[in-house]
This record gives C-alpha cells, sequence and structure tokens, in this order.
C-alpha cells in the first residue's frame, strides 16, 4: 500500500471530486460523463487493432500504432480526427520518438523500424532484437527507453538521441512492458509466464530480484513517487504492489476489477491508477489511498494499451477490438485553481538545517542533544526528511511496533534514529521522505570514482579534483566543521562549492544520476512537491539534509515567494548555543 507519507499528504493535494454519470462508447463527443472520478470524452475510430500510443510534446498529436494494419494513425487531438496514417511495417505494437524520427517494433518480425520525422521508413535502419518486441516503456529516463522481446525474454536499451539499441539484460519467461524508475536505476519487467516480476539494476547491469507476485502479470507502473510498483495481473484479476525498495509485495487489489488486467497507467496527481481490463471493455480507476476500486468505466472492447497525455490530466486507451481511441478525462480540473477553495493564502516559514549525520555522534558544538534541542524549538508543521520515500514505509512500520529501525537506509543517520523517531511521540510534526537517493545509483557512483581514481589515463583530471577538494577543504577550515553557526552561512555554502563544481564538471556527464547537479536536482524535485503541496497553509516546514546539499536547496527556495526562510542562527540564540 502507499507509505504513511502517501496517506497524510493525500487530503492536502486532492483536486478531484467524485460525481457525474457514466458514458456509452459512440462518435467522439464533448458531452459524454462518467459516474466517479474520470468521464470518457471522446470515442474516435482509429484503425485496426490499436495499441502504443505517444503524444508531440505539446500534446496535439497522438500516434497510435495499428498492428492489425501495418500503420502509424496520426490523429489530431483538438479535432478528434485522423489526419494521415504512415506505413509502418509488420505488425507495429509501439513507437517512440528519437531525435530524428521514431522507433517502431515490429512484434512478428522481431525487429525495430526507423522512421524519419516525416513518418517515411528509413531503408536499412532496422535493429534485430529478438522475437517479440511489445511496448516501450511509458516514457524516456535520461535520454533512453527500453523494450521487451516477448518470446526471446530480453529487455533491450535504446538510446532515444541516436536511435541506436544497445545492450538487453535476460528477464523472466515472456517478458511484458517494462516500467523503470526516474532515474534509470532500476527497471521492473513482468514475466507472464513465470508469475515473476524482474527487478533489473540497470546502472549496474545486474537482476536485483525476481518477485514472485501473481498469475499472468501482463503490464505494469510505477507510481508517481516511485514507491510502489504496480502490477497488473491477468490470470488471477488482481493488482499487485511491490516495494521498490524491499521488492516484496506490500498489497494486492482484486474486487471491483474486471477480466484480464493488462495493462495500467497513474494519474499525474498520484492519487489514483486507471487499469485496463483486456478481457472484456472496461478500465477500473484504482484510489491509491485506500487501496480500493473506486469506478468501472466502459470504455470498447478489448482495451489494451493505456496511457497519459503530457498534460497530465487526460488519460487515452487504445482498444484492440473496437479499433479505437478513448480519452478520458477527471470529473474536476486537476489543473483548475477555482475548482477547489483554498482559502486565503498565507506565507509558510521554512527552516533549512545542514546535516553532519555521524558527526553529530562525536561533536560537542553540534552534538545529537543540539540538533533534539533545535528541533524543539523549531517545533515543525512538516518535516522534510533525508530519507528516500520507498524506505520510509519500513522504518515507520519498525520503529511503531517495537521501536527499532532496522532498515538500511534510515538508520544509518543519527539525526533520525535518535531525534526524528524519539521526538515523533512527544512533537506533532509530519514526516516527509523526499531523498532522490537509489543504491544502484550509489553503487555505480563508488564504482565509477574508484576506477577513475586508479586510470593512469585519467591522473591529471583526478588529479584537478583532488585540488579542488583540498581548496575546499582549507576553504571550509577557516572555522571548525562542526560549529552549527558556520555551517549555516553563505560562506560555508561557497566553500563547499569550491569542491563540488570541478565535481560535476569532470564527472557528472558519466555518473549520470549520481552527480551533484542530478541527485540535488532528485532531491529538490521531491522537497519541491511537499511545499506545493502546502503552499499556502501559513505552516513551519523544517529540511534536513547533508549540510554539503544546503547550498542548492537555499538557492531554490530564495527564488519562492510563498514561503519565509528563518535565519537557524536565531534559533541557535534561542537554545543557547
Amino acid at each position: 500500500m502507499p507509505s504513511p507519507f502517501w496517506t497524510k499528504q493525500a487530503d492536502v493535494v486532492l483536486l478531484v471530486a467524485v460525481w457525474g454519470a457514466f458514458a456509452a462508447c459512440g462518435e467522439a463527443s464533448d458531452d459524454a460523463t462518467s459516474d466517479g472520478v474520470y468521464r470518457i470524452v471522446s470515442t474516435l475510430e482509429v484503425g485496426e487493432a490499436p495499441h502504443g500510443i505517444r503524444f508531440s510534446a505539446g500534446g496535439d498529436t497522438a500516434y497510435v500504432a495499428l498492428s492489425g494494419e501495418g500503420r502509424i494513425a496520426v490523429v489530431d487531438v483538438a479535432a478528434r480526427s485522423v489526419a494521415a496514417k504512415w506505413p509502418a511495417g509488420t505488425t507495429p505494437l509501439d513507437l517512440i520518438q528519437t531525435r530524428d524520427g521514431w522507433l517502431v517494433s515490429q512484434f512478428r518480425d522481431s525487429t525495430l523500424i526507423t522512421l524519419d520525422r516525416s513518418g517515411a521508413i528509413v531503408p536499412d535502419n532496422v535493429w534485430g532484437v529478438g522475437a517479440g518486441p511489445s511496448l516501450f516503456t511509458p516514457s524516456g529516463v535520461r535520454g533512453h527507453a527500453w523494450i521487451t522481446s516477448e518470446f526471446s525474454d530480453q529487455l533491450w536499451d535504446v538510446d532515444l538521441a541516436t536511435g541506436v539499441v544497445n545492450d538487453w539484460h535476460p528477464t523472466g519467461d515472456r517478458p511484458y512492458p517494462a516500467d523503470v524508475m526516474w532515474d534509470g536505476s532500476y527497471a521492473f519487467v513482468p514475466n507472464l509466464e513465470d508469475g515473476t516480476v524482474t527487478v533489473v539494476d540497470l546502472l549496474n547491469a545486474e537482476t536485483d530480484a525476481t518477485v514472485q507476485v501473481c498469475d499472468g502479470p501482463a503490464g505494469g507502473a510505477l507510481t508517481i513517487d516511485d514507491v510502489s510498483y504496480m502490477v497488473a495481473c491477468g490470470g488471477s484479476n488482481e493488482v499487485v504492489f511491490i516495494n521498490t525498495a524491499s521488492f516484496e509485495v506490500t498489497h494486492r487489489i482484486s474486487d471491483g476489477l474486471g477480466e484480464r488486467p493488462f495493462s495500467i497507467v497513474p494519474t499525474a496527481d498520484g492519487l489514483h491508477a486507471l487499469v485496463i481490463n483486456a478481457g472484456g471493455n472496461t478500465i477500473s480507476v484504482v484510489d491509491l489511498r485506500a487501496g480500493a476500486v473506486a469506478q468501472r468505466i466502459e470504455v470498447g472492447e478489448q482495451p489494451i494499451v493505456v496511457r497519459a497525455h503530457p498534460d497530465g490530466r487526460r488519460i487515452f486507451a487504445a482498444n484492440e477490438v473496437s479499433g479505437t481511441l478513448v480519452e478520458l478525462a477527471p470529473t474536476v480540473s486537476m489543473s483548475d485553481p477555482g475548482s477547489l477553495d483554498r482559502g486565503p493564502q498565507l506565507t509558510n516559514q521554512v527552516v533549512m538545517l545542514g546535516m553532519i549525520h555521524g558527526g553529530h555522534e562525536t561533536s560537542e558544538a553540534f552534538s545529537l542533544d543540539v540538533v533534539r534541542d533545535l528541533v524543539r524549538e523549531i517545533n515543525p508543521d512538516y518535516w522534510l526528511t533525508e530519507i528516500p520515500p520507498n524506505r520510509w514505509e519500513r522504518a515507520w512500520g519498525e520503529f511503531q511496533a517495537n521501536g527499532v529501525v532496522e532498515e538500511p537506509r534510515v538508520s544509518r543517520f543519527p539525526e533520525y534514529m535518535e531525534v526524528l523517531f524519539p521526538l515523533s511521540r512527544e512533537l506533532d510534526f509530519v514526516v516527509v521522505p523526499t531523498a532522490g537517493w537509489t543504491e544502484p545509483m550509489s553503487d555505480f557512483r563508488a564504482q565509477y570514482l574508484n576506477a577513475y581514481a586508479e586510470d593512469p589515463a585519467r591522473a591529471d583530471t583526478w588529479a584537478q579534483y583532488t585540488a579542488a577538494s583540498a581548496a575546499s577543504a582549507a576553504a571550509l577550515a577557516v572555522r571548525p566543521g562542526d560549529d552549527p553557526r558556520w555551517i549555516h552561512t553563505d560562506a560555508y555554502d561557497e566553500a563547499y562549492d569550491i569542491r563540488m563544481k570541478p565535481y560535476q564538471d569532470l564527472f557528472g556527464a558519466e555518473i549520470g544520476p549520481g552527480g551533484w547537479d542530478a541527485i540535488n536536482a532528485s532531491h529538490w524535485g521531491n522537497i519541491e512537491r511537499a511545499l506545493e503541496a502546502h503552499s499556502g497553509e501559513g505552516v513551519r516546514l523544517l529540511i534536513t539534509y547533508g549540510a554539503g546539499h544546503k547550498g542548492p536547496f537555499l538557492r531554490e527556495l530564495r527564488k519562492r515567494t510563498d514561503v519565509e526562510l528563518l535565519d537557524v542562527a536565531d534559533f541557535l540564540d534561542a537554545i543557547g548555543r
């Protein structure tokens, strides 16, 4: 199930009301409604056996792979009409855009073919990818996409800049379409015949887990926060949730689903998931907070693929037997500020507290007692932590059960073990895990830097980095490194940047998600979502991260007009430090 974090946040971000009336499938229509969270906006006949759906960057055009007629339907989304059809080989199941055109999977021919930007087939630009290439991942991740080959048990990596097919990784028996985490670290691949999900560490090229899930897992998707992987189980008519850190099954949903759940997509607000029921003519809308089906919508015969529109609101479903493309939208606009009266907008207060992690256990100036006293004095409503969202549920559950937290990523932070958890019984704050850290990213970064340091061919650039590190250390050493007043100054951040700028320049592109800019962007993305969820509430938020991250976050916080940054020095004064 979604973590305690998500449950607590859901009431804040909920913008979708439940009302309306069902619509029957038919011609394109603007006035069709459905009784529940989502409604049918239009139904368009596109061609024989539609499958994969892609959109132009702005979402004005949809491209639908017509596997039954070997073409791509080019759909004008606003006009709800087929503007053109491109020849696309044999049994095209899906397509994805590259820098110079499109790659199209050929299910029967065991290849990917290339179309140019105008939709013309590029002769001789064909990639053999094993038998039965099906659907690409729902979107590209850091310039790559992945596709499974159903009858050769392979997951292939595609470079979207060049259109080149790279390495492949073995999967289970009859892999169905995969989904990949935000940083390209893990791929989750449902294996239809095995009843398993293969978890592939893409950065380090190894299988990390094989999870037994259900009978006939046919498709799946990650939740918006990457906390869970949701598996549509066509053989058992259920959706199974896997935690993306522990790889354990955490929850199952079966009541209210239709026959042969096949494909699944989360909504942009993270509150719902839409599940295709390929054994009939419906889509089930799952309420992720309640862990239950909230609605069933009749969409057409044998819905097969469902994908989200770039606007973050609409969902499109392809019906294989009906030959139709169905457009669905929430019954209340998630993007309409007037759809929910949030009352007067108040300024939130934010405290950015830089941590020294293990240093708190040995420091007198910035001891765990000092951290504890600071948090008491700050008295936050929300505590945004350097804990990955997919690891919080286990840690909180362990603490609630017996007071002992063993979750490895959380237990390594003394400020959480000795301060956050005990104070949760004393103060009234909500913990918001916001770290973008993943284990594959961390392992890959460490291996890369170790290899770089020992490579004679890179000795000059490594010396450049070590010189910058020494200069940074000297600048930081002008005052004691555990002095909380020094840590919470702009001068400290500038001294830290002396090391981190060349680190990013030299290694960032090759380390990828482990680069300094990339990991800070990932952390900040989670922090920003929490700030947006509570914007205007007049609450106090505490952010605690390693002191080195403080500078990049403060630069972002100072751009916001809805927060007041409080000076840590004032709280140090208040506790006599």
